[in-house]
């Protein structure tokens, strides 16, 4: 999991409260109740500003000029962070710093504080988190504690914008689903960087929490009551893939990576952390909690960035392909269970 961390600066680039005693490997500075912004930025790693540069390239011994094209890059390192187009990527209101005041300022009001803020994947990525305290809390038949946080992230790489979303971790194994299933994704708030930042339509989008969160339990409650077969969960796990159950029996029809993916899945239903607890045990909730438990700590990754394979695999479990099949698995086992989820 160290991994995940940005060491650009040769320190981890990340905060929390309690420290190092809750921290991934022991790594991070500890976030005090008085800690103000600047300080919070300092010990989390986020003491940078992310700049515009005109993009270059070299071809027959001469450097040219990438018309239309920026590099964004952090001041701190130097380090190339993305590609982005000159004329409409606006950083305004998206630094590093910016991300956290605007988090700190927005919790508040709310009550609430961060919790945990840092870097990922070499800078290219600014995060903050913050729980959502005992009344967004679910406790599944077998002491199966689930929490619900906020997070908001902004990235640098010209692919990602600003987001504040809800996301939940299983503590039973840590792993996290995010509640943007096919539902209520669209009530999640995401802004590119080429749009204005509109702060009241976050706050709007985050009083949308509660009825997010009941949407996301009931389901889980139909989940845990459906149970499954051993063909069900199968053709669950080829759907999830993307594979057709009938091609399996085909010589060379399905790849052997995608093979692999399917036993690994099916062996986190069997035997995942997590998986004999009555609520999980031969269940659509089971099916689910087997893809996230498997996309977040088994799935195979290309570690586009070099920043190695945990941080590659971080970065698709919340914002990449990763996201997206456990979105669909969400839908899938919602309608094992019977609830209808838009598409």
């Amino acid at each position: 999991m160290a991994h995940e961390l940005d060491f650009s600066t040769g320190r981890a680039a990340i905060a929390l409260r309690g420290g190092k005693a809750t921290a991934w490997h022991g790594f991070g500075e500890t976030i005090e109740p008085s800690d103000d912004v600047d300080t919070i930025i300092a010990k989390a790693g986020l003491a940078y500003e992310v700049r515009l540069a005109p993009a270059s390239f070299a071809a027959d011994g001469e450097m040219h000029a990438a018309e239309g094209w920026c590099a964004t890059y952090r001041t701190d390192t130097m380090r190339a962070l993305g590609m982005v187009s000159d004329s409409r990527y606006s950083l305004d209101g998206r630094q590093p710093r910016d991300v956290v005041a605007f988090f700190r300022d927005f919790l508040r009001e709310r009550g609430l504080s961060i919790e945990t803020a840092g870097a990922l994947r070499g800078g290219r990525m600014a995060w903050c988190l913050a729980a959502l305290g005992p009344d967004y809390e679910y406790l599944a038949p077998g002491g199966d504690l689930t929490r619900a946080f906020v997070r908001m992230s902004t990235g640098f790489t010209g692919n990602d914008g600003t987001t504040l979303d809800l996301t939940t971790v299983r503590v039973v194994c840590a792993n996290t689903q995010r509640m943007a299933d096919a539902e209520t994704k669209g009530r999640q708030y995401k802004v590119s960087h080429s749009q204005v930042f509109n702060g009241p339509a976050l706050a709007a989008a985050f009083g949308l929490a509660g009825e997010r969160w009941r949407i996301t339990c009931d389901a889980w409650n139909a989940m845990q009551a459906r149970r499954v077969s051993d063909d069900e969960a199968r053709e669950f796990f080829c759907r999830v893939s993307g594979i057709d159950p009938a091609d399996l029996s085909i010589d060379g029809k399905v790849s052997t990576k995608a093979r692999n993916g399917l036993q690994a899945l099916a062996e986190a239903y069997r035997n995942g952390p997590g998986a004999q607890l009555p609520g999980a045990r031969q269940t659509a909730y089971g099916l689910l909690n087997a893809v996230t438990y498997y996309v977040d700590h088994a799935a195979t990754v290309r570690d586009t960035y070099g920043d190695g394979k945990a941080a590659a695999r971080l970065a698709s479990s919340q914002d990449g392909t990763g996201a997206a099949v456990k979105s669909r698995a969400f839908k899938f086992a919602a309608e094992l269970a019977g609830m209808a989820v838009a598409a």
